[in-house]
């Protein structure tokens, strides 16, 4: 699916340009589009290369700034290899019904939050809520340096923006 590509030539990813957002079957999202659909969810996944390939883990998160916030575990695949990693994040939405969907992505590298000021202002603005069990006490912030996306789909009602529909 990527790298994102309009009719006029490959995308200045990250570059926060508007893309076109009406009609069409694959079309590229603004960033502001991107950003405000990162705030309409909760959940997401994160790819992260590890010894032994990549790995896609489900996790819980939350915008702060521009960056997410993620909680997960020290000993797991993302808390051992995550720290001082590039990964890549994704979230998107299908509609089955109209056969329409969205995906935002975002790439950076990700830092432990470490700071005990840090951890204070991330827990008083942007906590996220594991919904798995066991102790998430690690906080990884991913400070994107790309963030793209794109809408498919021909079938959106009256032009409407998948901002919109989804919140």
């Amino acid at each position: 699916m990527w790298p994102l590509r309009t009719e006029s030539g490959p995308s200045t990813r990250g570059s926060g340009r508007e893309g076109g957002e009406t009609g069409g079957v694959n079309t590229e999202l603004s960033y502001e589009s991107c950003r405000e659909l990162l705030g309409s969810a909760v959940v997401g996944r994160v790819a992260i290369c590890t010894p032994t390939g990549p790995t896609i883990v489900p996790v819980n998160f939350a915008v702060q700034g521009e960056s997410l916030v993620i909680r997960t575990s020290p000993y797991s695949a993302l808390g051992t290899y995550g720290p001082n990693a590039r990964l890549a994040f994704e979230i998107d939405h299908l509609d089955h019904e109209y056969h329409t969907g969205w995906s935002v992505v975002a790439v950076g590298r990700a830092e432990v939050v470490s700071s005990s000021a840090e951890l204070d202002q991330v827990r008083l603005e942007a906590d996220p809520q594991p919904w798995a069990g066991g102790n998430r006490h690690l906080y990884l912030r991913l400070a994107w340096d790309d963030l793209t996306g794109r809408k498919i789909g021909a079938g959106w009602p009256h032009g409407q923006s998948p901002v919109k529909r989804v919140l």
